[in-house]
C-alpha cells in the first residue's frame, strides 16, 4: 500500500484535453517542424487548454473493450483502474488530426485523394470503440480563396469529405508557407478545442447511459467508478463546477459501500483520491469552507476504519497522508489569494500529519517488536510485491482482483500485512517523514505569527531527532528553544528541555554541552528535586576529573557513548579548558553583580570596585580563581582572587570582594568599563563561568510574590558598570587684559597673565587660544594670517610664579564672539608611595564684543559739487567719500585708496585728504577724487571700491609689538552713464553789488557729429535788468562753440535768482535733432547754468566801498 499512499501524478496534474497530431514528419520536413512548433512552443496560458502529442501514422492505440450488452451477471473486481486516467491524458486523444500535403490543383489529385481516404479509414479502425473525433488538415503552399470564388476547391473539398466520411467542419486547410502561420494555428486550436468538448461530452453520456443497467447490491463499485469518470471528463472539458458535482457524487457512492477488512484499504485509498479532487476543485471554486467541512467529515468517517489489527501502522500512514495532502492544497490556495486566519490555516493540518506519522512510527515499532523471527523467515516474495503493478488502486499484491468481500485465508492475509510491516520497519525513513511534516507546520505557524505553537512543534522535532539517534540535530534545535523559554520564564518546559539536552549530549559524547546543561539544571530556576540536582552536580564535578557521567535511564547506546567519552577525555590534556559558559545567556547557579563604588573618580583618587556573588548550587563548591576584566587589561593583576579558601561557597551563600587600583594616565578623561567577571573551576580539566558585563540578572528567577532572603540575593545592589576618570583639577588662574569692545578687522591685543597656585612646580605648560567664530583668527604676533588658533608654551612654572603672553585676535564680523583659553600642564604627585605624573587642564572663555569701526558713504557730484544721478561722458566729476567714526575710540587714518573701474579715469590729486587725520567718536571727514568717463558705450558700470586704512590713535605699540593698520573696504555704488548732447559753460563773478553791472558769458559747445539749431531765450525778473540777446536762434557746427554775452544789473541784494535761461529746438529741425527733446535741454540748463547769486548792498561811505572793492 505504501506506493498508493502517494497521490499518482496523473491525479495531481491539471487535466488537459488531449489532441493527437499525425502525418507530420518533423525529422525530415522543415515545414512540418515549423507547424509542430507553432502548436507547442508558444505561451499556452493565453491559448485554449490543450495538450498536443505527436503520433506516427502507424501508431497503435489501446484497443477498446467491447461494450457489454448487460451488467446482470457482471461483478466488478475493483473500484478505480490504475491506468485509466493516464490512458486518457496521454494515449487516447479527444481529437486526432491528420496532416496531409495536398493542393486543390495537384496533378496527381486522384491518387493522393485515395491515399488520404485510406489513411483516414485506417485511423478510424484503430480508434474503433473510442469517442475520438477525426480531423483532416490539408497543408497547401498558397493561401486559400473564398469558396464562392474557387469552384474547384469547393467541389474537391466536398468530394474529399464524402470519401473520407468526414463532416465538412472537420476539414481544414493550412497555408504552411504563409507569414501568418501562428494566426492560422490559433484558429485551428479553437476548432480542436470545440471538437474535444464534443468528444468528451459524448464519452460522459455513454458512461451515464449504463446507469439503468446497474444495481446497488452488486455494482456499488461501478457507481463510484462511473461518476469519477464523468467528473474526469468534465475536468478535461474545463467544466470545473460539473466536475466537482460528479466527484462529490462519486464520493457519496463510495461511502455507501459495504466496508470489510478485505476492502477497507482499497476504499480508503480511493476515498483519498476522490477527496483530493473534491477539495482541490472546492478551493478552485472559492469554496474553502465546503472543502474544510468535507475533509473533516472524511476524517471522521474513516478515522476508526483500521481493518486488520496488524495494519495500525498502515492506517496511521493513510491518515498522515490525508492531513498532509489537504494542508498542501490549503497552502496552494493561500498562495493564490485565499485569506487565512490564525486559528485556521495549513499549519494545523501539517501538525496533525506529523502526529499521525509519530503514531505510525510508534505502531510500527511496537508491532515489529512483537513479531517472531520464524514468522519473518517464512515470508515469500509474493508478499513483498509492489502494488503499482496491480490493475486497481489500493488492492493487495497477495490477493489481486478478489471478487469476495471477505479474505479467503486469514493466515495469508496476516502474512501479507507482516511483510508490509517488515518493509516499513527496515526500509522506510519514518523520521524524515515526521520531521518534514513538522517543518511544514513550523513554517505555517511562523507565517501566521503563532510563536508558542512554533516552539511546541520544534520541541517535538528535537524529541524525534533524539529518538532517531540524530543527537547533533537535536542539540542544534534546542539552543534557540532554551533561549525562548528562559526569556519567558517558563521554568517547567525549560527543565524538560535541559533534561533532553543532557541526554543528547551524553549519547553524542559532547562534554562541553553536557557541562553547560548540567550547570543550568543545578540552578535554582529548574523544577528538580534536591536529590536530582545533587546527582547532576556530582556528574558535573566528575567531568572536570575526567570521570564519565552515568548513562541516562532507557539508554540503548551506552556502549557507543562510552567510547565517545573515552576518546574525548583522551584528546584533552591536563588543565585543558572544556568549555566557557556565558552565564548571562543561561540560568546559572552562580549569580554575579560587579559595580564601581562611584560614578566618577578623580585622577589622583583610588578607584574602588566591588564584586558580589551568590551561589545557589545543591552542594558546596570551590572555585580556582576569580578574574574581573576591565576595558584596560593593565588592571587585571589588581582585580583577581587566587586564594581558593576565599572562593569556597556553601549553598545559598553570598560573598563580597573589593578591589582597589590607581587609574593610569592614558585613562584620564575616559571611562572604565567592567567587561566580564570570570570564575575558573577544576584541576584535571578546567571550565570557566563568565558573566559578561557587570550583572548576570538576564534571567532573574524572582517570580514569586514573596521571595525569600536567598531569592532576593543581589536584587538590592545598584550596579555601576562604568566610571569616569576625571582629569586632575587644575589650580591655576588666567587673567585677560584688553580694551573692549574690539573693532571689526583690527589687530586686537589681549594681554594674558597665568598664575601658578599649585603647591608644586608645573611643567610643559601649553596655552592654546581658539575662537569659535568661523570669521575669527588668533595669532601670537601682531599680524593676521590664516591661523585660527595660537599656541603658547612655557617649559616650567614654579609655585606662585606668573608668566605673561600677548595674543592678537581679528574678528571679521560684528557681534559677540567667544575666545577659549585652554591651559594644559603636567605636575608630579605622590600616590601610594609612588611618584605619578598627572595632566591637568584649565579652560577659560572670553565673550568679546565686536563693533563696526567706521561708516563710509559714497556720492558722485559735479565739479560744482552738485549731486549726480548719472555720470556724464567726457566731463569731469567728483567722487566724495564721507567717513564717520562709529567706534568709542579715536581713530587715526593712514590713507584712503580709490580703485575705479577701467572705464573711469582718475585725475591724481596727491595724497589722500584723510592721511594722518584723527577722528573722534561721531566725527566725519570727506575724501575726494576727480574722475572722468571717456567712453559711454556701457549704460551702467560698476564704479569701483574704496579702501580705508586705520587704527586706534592711542595704540601704536603693545609692549614692543607695533600694531599694524587695519584695512576696511567698501564698494562704490553702480552708476548709469550719460552721453551729453550739449555742454554749457557759464562765466560769472562769485558775487555782485546792487546797481553795479557785472558780465556773464555763456559758451555752448556741440560735441556731437552733426550741427544743432537752438532757440535761446533769456527772461527778465524783478532782481535784475540785463543787456544782451533776449531771444536768438543759433546754429552750432560739430565740435564748435557759440558764445552769448550778457551785462547784468542787480536791483536787489541777497541770494537772488538770476534771469532764467531757456533753450528750445526749432520745430523745423525736429527731424534732424531727434535726440534733443525738451526734457534733455531742460536737464542741461539746470545742471550747468547757475540759478542764484549773492548780491551785496552798496556801502554808505565811499571809503568803505573802496575798501570792499579792494578786498
Amino acid at each position: 500500500m505504501s506506493s498508493d499512499l502517494e497521490l499518482p501524478a496523473e491525479l495531481m496534474s491539471r487535466p488537459l484535453a488531449l489532441v493527437g497530431l499525425t502525418g507530420l514528419h518533423v525529422e525530415t520536413n522543415q515545414t512540418h517542424l515549423l507547424i509542430w512548433n507553432s502548436f507547442t512552443s508558444s505561451n499556452r496560458n493565453e491559448r485554449p487548454p490543450l495538450n498536443f502529442i505527436l503520433f506516427g501514422v502507424n501508431h497503435t492505440f489501446p484497443v477498446a473493450k467491447p461494450d457489454r450488452a448487460s451488467y446482470e451477471w457482471y461483478i466488478p473486481k475493483g473500484i478505480l483502474k490504475r491506468k485509466w486516467m493516464s490512458k486518457h491524458l496521454n494515449q487516447i486523444p479527444g481529437v486526432l488530426v491528420l496532416f496531409y500535403d495536398l493542393e486543390w490543383e495537384d496533378p496527381s489529385w486522384k491518387a493522393k485523394h485515395a491515399e488520404c481516404a485510406h489513411l483516414i479509414q485506417t485511423i478510424r479502425m484503430k480508434l474503433m470503440g473510442r469517442g475520438t473525433k477525426l480531423c483532416l488538415v490539408l497543408l497547401q503552399n498558397s493561401a486559400p480563396l473564398p469558396s464562392s470564388e474557387d469552384i474547384l476547391a469547393a467541389d474537391r473539398a466536398a468530394a474529399l469529405c464524402q470519401v473520407c466520411e468526414l463532416p465538412p467542419k472537420s476539414l481544414f486547410v493550412l497555408p504552411c508557407r504563409s507569414d501568418h502561420l501562428q494566426g492560422y494555428t490559433l484558429r485551428l486550436e479553437s476548432a480542436f478545442y470545440e471538437l474535444c468538448q464534443s468528444s468528451y461530452h459524448l464519452s460522459s453520456r455513454a458512461i451515464r447511459s449504463h446507469r439503468d443497467q446497474l444495481n446497488r447490491t452488486n455494482h456499488g463499485y461501478l457507481f463510484v467508478r462511473h461518476q469519477f469518470k464523468i467528473g474526469f471528463y468534465h475536468e478535461l472539458k474545463q467544466d470545473v463546477a460539473m466536475a466537482h458535482k460528479h466527484y462529490s457524487q462519486s464520493y457519496a457512492h463510495l461511502l455507501e459501500l459495504r466496508i470489510t477488512d478485505a476492502n477497507v484499504t482499497e476504499v480508503k485509498i480511493v476515498s483519498g483520491y476522490i477527496g483530493y479532487k473534491v477539495w482541490r476543485l472546492s478551493f478552485l471554486l472559492n469554496l474553502p469552507r465546503e472543502a474544510i467541512a468535507h475533509f473533516r467529515s472524511h476524517m471522521d468517517f474513516f478515522r476508526l476504519r483500521v481493518g486488520n489489527p496488524l495494519s495500525k501502522f498502515e492506517h496511521h500512514a493513510w491518515l498522515a497522508a490525508q492531513f498532509s495532502t489537504f494542508g498542501r492544497l490549503f497552502e496552494d490556495a493561500i498562495e493564490l489569494g485565499l485569506p487565512a486566519i490564525q486559528t485556521q490555516h495549513p499549519g494545523f493540518f501539517y501538525q496533525q500529519a506529523a502526529q499521525q506519522a509519530i503514531q505510525r512510527k510508534k505502531a510500527c515499532y511496537q508491532d515489529y517488536a512483537a513479531l517472531e523471527q520464524t514468522a519473518i523467515n517464512n515470508l515469500t516474495p509474493l508478499f513483498f510485491g509492489e502494488s503499482s503493478q496491480l490493475e486497481f488502486y489500493g488492492q493487495r499484491p497477495w490477493r489481486p482482483n478478489r471478487l469476495s468481500l471477505e479474505p479467503s485465508d486469514m493466515k495469508t492475509e496476516n502474512d501479507g500485512i507482516t511483510a508490509l510491516l517488515v518493509r516499513e520497519r527496515l526500509q522506510v525513513d519514518l523520521t524524515a517523514m515526521i520531521v518534514g511534516a513538522l517543518t511544514n507546520a513550523v513554517n505555517q505557524f511562523k507565517n501566521h505569527r503563532s510563536p508558542r505553537m512554533k516552539q511546541y512543534l520544534l520541541v517535538q522535532m528535537a524529541e524525534e531527532y533524539c529518538r532517531s539517534e540524530n543527537y547533533m540535530e537535536a542539540l542544534t534545535l534546542l539552543e534557540p528553544l532554551l533561549w525562548d523559554y528562559r526569556k519567558d520564564f517558563w521554568w517547567m518546559p525549560l527543565t524538560s528541555l535541559l533534561q533532553l539536552g543532557l541526554r543528547c549530549a551524553y549519547l553524542s559524547g559532547r562534554p562541553a554541552e553536557y557541562f553547560t546543561y548540567a550547570v543550568e539544571l543545578c540552578s535554582r530556576v529548574t523544577i528538580k528535586s534536591l536529590e536530582e540536582k545533587t546527582h547532576v552536580f556530582d556528574n558535573l564535578v566528575g567531568i572536570l576529573q575526567k570521570r564519565m557521567p552515568p548513562s541516562p535511564p532507557d539508554s540503548c547506546d551506552y556502549s557507543s557513548a562510552t567510547q565517545l567519552w573515552a576518546d574525548q577525555f583522551a584528546s584533552l590534556a591536563k588543565g585543558a579548558c572544556i568549555t566557557t559558559i556565558v552565564t548571562n545567556t543561561i540560568s546559572s547557579f552562580v549569580e554575579v553583580k560587579a559595580t564601581f563604588t562611584q560614578k566618577q573618580f578623580a585622577a589622583e583618587d583610588v578607584v574602588e570596585l566591588e564584586v558580589h556573588v551568590i551561589y545557589t548550587g545543591p552542594k558546596p563548591i570551590r572555585f580556582t580563581s576569580l578574574h574581573v576584566a576591565l576595558n584596560n587589561s593593565a588592571y587585571l593583576p589588581f582585580c583577581q582572587v587566587k586564594n581558593s579558601d576565599e572562593l569556597e561557597f556553601e549553598p545559598n551563600q553570598i560573598r563580597h570582594y573589593e578591589f582597589e587600583f590607581v587609574a593610569q594616565a592614558q585613562d584620564i578623561g575616559t571611562e572604565l568599563q567592567i567587561v566580564s567577571v570570570t570564575f575558573e573551576m577544576g584541576d584535571e580539566l578546567t571550565a570557566y563561568l563568565r558573566c559578561e558585563g557587570s550583572s548576570s540578572e538576564e534571567f532573574s528567577p524572582l517570580r514569586s510574590e514573596f521571595p525569600s532572603a536567598t531569592e532576593k540575593g543581589l536584587a538590592g545592589i545598584f550596579v555601576l558598570n562604568t566610571t569616569e576618570i576625571l582629569p586632575r583639577t587644575a589650580n591655576v588662574e588666567l587673567v585677560v587684559h584688553h580694551e573692549a569692545p574690539a573693532l571689526r578687522g583690527e589687530c586686537y591685543p589681549l594681554h594674558l597673565e597665568l598664575f601658578n597656585r599649585e603647591n608644586e612646580d608645573i611643567i610643559n605648560v601649553t596655552l592654546t587660544v581658539t575662537t569659535s567664530s568661523s570669521n575669527g583668527r588668533v595669532h601670537d604676533q601682531p599680524k593676521i594670517d590664516g591661523n585660527v588658533s595660537a599656541q603658547l608654551k612655557n617649559e616650567k612654572l614654579t609655585a606662585g610664579q606668573t608668566c605673561q603672553w600677548n595674543v592678537f585676535a581679528q574678528m571679521e564680523q560684528p557681534g559677540n564672539h567667544c575666545i577659549t583659553f585652554q591651559v594644559n600642564y603636567e605636575i608630579n604627585s605622590e600616590m601610594r608611595k609612588n611618584s605619578c605624573t598627572y595632566k591637568s587642564q584649565y579652560v577659560k572663555t572670553l565673550e568679546l564684543e565686536t563693533v563696526q569701526p567706521v561708516e563710509c558713504e559714497a556720492q558722485f557730484q559735479t565739479i560744482q559739487f552738485q549731486p549726480l544721478r548719472q555720470i556724464p561722458v567726457g566731463e569731469e566729476c567728483v567722487a566724495v567719500m564721507t567717513v564717520t567714526n562709529l567706534s568709542p575710540f579715536p581713530l587715526q587714518f593712514e590713507q584712503g585708496v580709490w580703485k575705479f573701474d577701467t572705464l573711469l579715469t582718475n585725475h591724481p590729486m596727491g595724497n589722500s585728504q584723510l592721511a594722518g587725520l584723527i577722528l573722534q567718536k561721531g566725527e566725519k571727514a570727506n575724501d575726494v577724487a576727480v574722475l572722468s568717463l571717456d567712453n559711454g558705450d556701457n549704460r551702467q558700470i560698476r564704479t569701483g571700491s574704496y579702501t580705508l586704512k586705520w587704527k586706534r590713535s592711542n595704540q601704536s605699540k603693545v609692549e614692543g609689538y607695533k600694531i599694524p593698520y587695519s584695512a576696511s573696504s567698501f564698494d562704490l555704488p553702480e552708476m548709469e552713464t550719460w552721453s551729453v548732447p550739449l555742454r554749457i559753460h557759464v562765466t560769472l563773478p562769485a558775487h555782485g553789488y546792487v546797481r553795479e553791472s557785472m558780465n556773464m558769458t555763456i559758451v555752448i559747445h556741440n560735441p556731437g557729429p552733426s550741427y544743432i539749431e537752438l532757440d535761446v531765450y533769456m527772461s527778465s525778473n524783478d532782481a535784475f535788468m540785463f543787456a544782451g540777446n533776449k531771444q536768438i536762434k543759433i546754429q552750432i557746427y560739430p565740435e564748435d562753440d557759440y558764445v552769448l554775452k550778457y551785462n547784468l544789473y542787480p536791483l536787489l541784494s541777497g541770494f537772488v535768482a538770476l534771469p532764467p535761461l531757456q533753450l528750445k529746438t526749432p520745430t523745423s529741425t525736429m527731424d534732424q535733432v531727434v535726440a534733443m527733446d525738451q526734457s534733455v535741454l531742460d536737464e542741461l540748463v539746470s545742471r550747468y547754468v547757475p540759478t542764484h547769486i549773492y548780491v551785496l548792498p552798496q556801502a554808505k561811505e565811499k571809503g568803505k566801498t573802496n575798501l570792499l572793492r579792494s578786498e
